[in-house]
């Protein structure tokens, strides 16, 4: 695509790229710098700082280009209420969202705004991620978590939430180019959530539109070392991103039930449910069957809310009785396998004790 710029101030720009910062004086320029050399050059750069404690405000402000509009927080928020004041202050019809400690390949936007504009029926358009390490070499541990897991082919929306359900993300945040009206329809990024804001967005977003994954790397994505990301495995996060997880599988139960019925055809087969079988009871089934603690608490949760507190469960739906046995026959917290644990340990610090007299 031929490079544009535009010549009237008073219209918006085509992209908006939105960047919330964060403690990243040592990448923001590369990350800046990365969006102003882009080939395509009708777009804004909306930048909102989540209170940093560093120099990154002041790398910022020392690159002096009119399309950067910096909004400053004067204590960290959260970055999903500083990715939301970007999108409140964002005017474009498109929107490339980037981390700033990541950068944009020379092309990235010049081939999605193309793609979009010929696929009008598709609500957004990703990429594949080029991974690199702190100092920008390229990232070839391949035992981290991250390092094939946004390597997926196409499908479609209904095997895409299918996926979301069971395995989680595999989309690459910063590789996407999305169109503003889907915002408008699903709605902004959930603050209360740190771990899993962009999956939420995901299941939001393929409920109402068709995603595309170009078979191209556009994006450098950072991993930094000792667990800097904000994803990466400390304990705080495996513990915060099991619990939010629970909460995503919530927008399961409004899922259109021809898109729901469709996204998990082959697990109904295998359920063998009643065809008429309410959706939030085939929701919870589906749960138990992923078997994952956070599904185990939705779906224990889920049958606990239908059921109500009358004299007889709805139509469809199990009795207390039995309700009250799954109750006691799953344990999403781990409690008995933590007990057995406790009782090994008891065990062997008795036949040590016995072998030291």
């Amino acid at each position: 695509m031929a490079s544009t710029h535009r010549s009237d101030n008073l219209r918006p720009p085509r992209v908006s790229v939105i960047i919330a910062s964060y403690n990243h004086e040592r990448y923001v320029a590369e990350c800046l710098e990365s969006v102003l050399a882009q080939s395509y050059q009708d777009f804004e750069i909306v930048v909102t700082d989540d209170g940093s404690a560093d120099g990154t405000v002041e790398r910022i402000r020392a690159i002096r280009d009119p399309r950067i509009r910096l909004n400053v927080f004067p204590q960290n928020r959260g970055a999903c209420v500083a990715m939301n004041d970007c999108l409140a202050r964002a005017r474009g019809e498109y929107i490339a969202v980037l981390n700033s400690d990541d950068t944009f390949d020379p092309e990235k936007l010049a081939v999605q705004v193309q793609w979009l504009d010929r696929h009008p029926r598709f609500g957004a358009v990703f990429a594949l991620p080029v991974m690199m390490n702190e100092r920008g070499e390229s990232f070839d541990d391949d035992s981290h978590k991250d390092y094939r897991i946004f390597e997926v082919d196409n499908r479609s929306r209904a095997a895409w939430l299918r996926h979301f359900f069971y395995y989680g993300n595999c989309l690459c945040h910063p590789t996407v180019l999305i169109r503003r009206a889907c915002y408008e329809r699903v709605g902004r990024y959930d603050p209360r959530l740190a771990q899993v804001p962009d999956l939420d967005m995901w299941i939001r977003l393929c409920a109402e539109y068709e995603i595309h994954v170009l078979p191209r790397r556009l994006t450098r994505f950072r991993v930094r070392e000792n667990l800097q990301n904000a994803s990466a495995a400390r304990p705080e996060v495996l513990v915060r991103d099991d619990w939010e997880r629970q909460y995503l599988l919530e927008h399961y139960r409004r899922l259109e039930p021809g898109l729901f019925r469709e996204a998990f055809a082959a697990d109904l087969k295998a359920l063998a449910l009643p065809e008429d079988a309410p959706q939030p009871l085939v929701l919870a089934r589906l749960s138990f069957a992923a078997g994952l603690p956070h599904h185990i608490r939705f779906g224990l949760d889920l049958l606990y809310r239908q059921l109500g507190t009358g004299d007889m469960p709805p139509p469809g739906y199990p009795d207390f009785a039995e309700f009250i046995r799954e109750t006691g026959a799953r344990d999403p917290y781990g409690l008995l396998e933590r007990a057995a644990l406790r009782a090994q340990v008891k065990d062997l610090s008795a036949r040590l004790d016995a072998l030291s007299r």
